[in-house]
């Protein structure tokens, strides 16, 4: 899994991608591109918190959106339309999650160049 960038550290992404790639091809592995969607749904909406203070680990929302783009990556279908908000810290709202599920599945179809 290709991790994101630390909040305070953007430009860790392409660091992270281009090892993270490296090392799966040496090893024959899947790569699932969380930290671009980490990257992609900041870029969209920058007052989305996906780090907790550490600017490290991810809030409810962090999470969700990995665990929406490895399941779009293993499964190779969508995760939008999903019910589940979450509950980690208290759930997200409805537009929250299905924009986190739109950013996770076009993350995906874009970095394995799926239609």
């Amino acid at each position: 899994m290709m991790t994101w960038a630390y909040a305070d550290k953007p430009e860790m992404t392409k660091q992270l991608a281009d090892a993270t790639i490296a090392v799966a091809n040496e090893n024959n592995a899947l790569v699932i591109p969380v930290g671009l969607a980490f990257a992609n749904a900041l870029k969209q909406r920058p007052d989305l918190k996906l780090t907790v203070a550490d600017n490290r680990h991810p809030t409810s929302a962090g999470t969700y959106l990995e665990a929406a783009t490895i399941l779009a990556a293993l499964t190779k279908k969508s995760p939008e339309g999903a019910s589940y908000l979450g509950g980690c810290e208290k759930p997200l709202t409805e537009k929250d999650a299905a924009f986190l599920q739109k950013v996770a599945w076009d993350t995906v179809k874009n970095f394995y160049g799926w239609k």
